[in-house]
């Protein structure tokens, strides 16, 4: 993995895992919004971060593995990744992330931490179907259009 691409792995991650998060729970403070805290939702948060961050690895495993390449578009796959958990949802990465957001606010009990899984789930979905779908399309071909008739995209 060369330099630019773990930059922009690093920032990615940072942004979507730690500052908008922050941003999120420092808002909800400043609004004087709800935060519930119950243990029970604080244990089922760190299962879902767990989940989450092992569902997410384990993409991250395949794209390396099968795909030779990276989820990052500096580095990408030069094969189709459609083994693993690719057999069930086409877009498991986002879902991951989706899971340890909705983790996030399990955990930390911020009525803004439950808007920002809905929010990030929104601009994934763009993404994907403006951006991502289209090059895959382009690259994979075939390939990909019987994939995306199999394999739902959630």
């Amino acid at each position: 993995m060369n330099r630019l691409t773990l930059l922009i792995a690093l920032f990615y991650g940072l942004n979507i895992l730690i500052v908008f998060p922050l941003l999120f729970i420092l808002l909800n403070t400043y609004f004087s919004l709800p935060v519930y805290s119950f243990n029970m939702l604080k244990y089922l948060g760190v299962i879902f971060l767990l989940i989450g961050t092992i569902s997410w690895f384990h993409c991250v495993i395949l794209f390396i593995s099968s795909g030779k390449g990276t989820p990052v578009p500096t580095d990408p796959p030069k094969n189709l990744v459609t083994k693993g958990i690719y057999k069930y949802t086409r877009n498991p990465m986002y879902l991951s992330v989706l899971v340890i957001l909705f983790g996030y606010f399990l955990l930390f009990g911020h009525l803004l931490l439950l808007i920002y899984p809905i929010i990030a789930f929104l601009f994934f979905h763009l993404f994907i179907t403006l951006y991502e779908e289209p090059i895959l399309r382009k690259k994979f071909g075939q390939d990909y259009i019987r994939y995306c008739q199999k394999i739902p995209r959630w």
